[in-house]
């Protein structure tokens, strides 16, 4: 399956993406999610503060990256050292 992780906001205001083929299960997506799901509903209260998000099947899920559970902290470092400037629309 295929996951994205965005990271928007900072100083500069820009949207940065990269994406990951992983072969978790259903369940292990769940966990996944249910552990690293960010508290609070609005956006980052603080001024230029930086927010991820992960997509996953169309949804889009905000995250707390301290979250990551050790068996996806690899996917993750390795998708955060890939993020590169989205393009509006992409």
């Amino acid at each position: 399956m295929l996951i994205t992780l965005s990271r928007t906001g900072g100083i500069i205001p820009i949207t940065k993406k990269a994406d990951a083929e992983v072969d978790w299960t259903h369940n292990q997506m769940e966990e996944l999610l249910k552990a690293i799901k960010k508290e609070g509903e609005g956006p980052d209260e603080q001024r230029d503060a930086t927010s991820y998000e992960l997509q996953y099947k169309g949804e889009t899920f905000p995250v707390n990256l301290e979250k990551v559970p050790d068996l996806y902290k690899k996917t993750f470092d390795n998708l955060k050292e890939d993020l590169k400037i989205s393009k509006p629309g992409g």
